[in-house]
């Protein structure tokens, strides 16, 4: 039981010996991989400015599949500007199962700010991506109301 304080001060003593260090630069890009994924820091703004981001957002998502997909395996997240040049566009990819039990790569696209990391209505489909050529809508997700505030 003496040593009991003692810990607790070499413990408090830790502590703030760190807060003397210069606190790490925000990250600067909104891509998020599998790997990030298990980091102790998110290394994307999006998750830097709200933890749950991307729950939210995968829940969004999976709540508009097609009826018979099952399956969420994230593969990554990205934002980008839109091939049209206006404005930004979100991508999240993953993987799904149809009804048949095929995996296959999937999308959910839109609109989104990059100030506030909000995305508007969202496309969906499979394929690599909204304009890859395998590419084939198949769902539509609803604005969230984070994006419509």
């Amino acid at each position: 039981m003496r040593g009991l304080p003692a810990i607790a001060a070499l413990m408090l003593a830790g502590c703030s010996a760190g807060q003397d260090t210069e606190p790490a630069s925000p990250p600067a890009s909104f891509h998020i991989d599998k790997a990030s994924l298990y980091r102790a820091e998110p290394d994307d703004i999006c998750r830097f400015k709200d933890t749950a981001f991307l729950q939210r957002l995968t829940l969004r998502v999976t709540a508009a599949l097609p009826p018979g997909t099952r399956g969420f395996d994230f593969v990554d997240f990205d934002a980008h500007t839109a091939p049209e040049g206006q404005g930004m566009e979100a991508v999240l990819r993953f993987r799904s199962s149809s009804a048949d039990g095929q995996a296959r790569m999937m999308y959910a696209a839109g609109p989104f700010d990059p100030a506030t990391c909000a995305i508007g209505q969202m496309t969906g489909g499979t394929g690599a991506g909204p304009h890859a050529p395998d590419a084939v809508e198949t769902f539509r997700v609803a604005e969230s109301e984070e994006s419509s505030a």
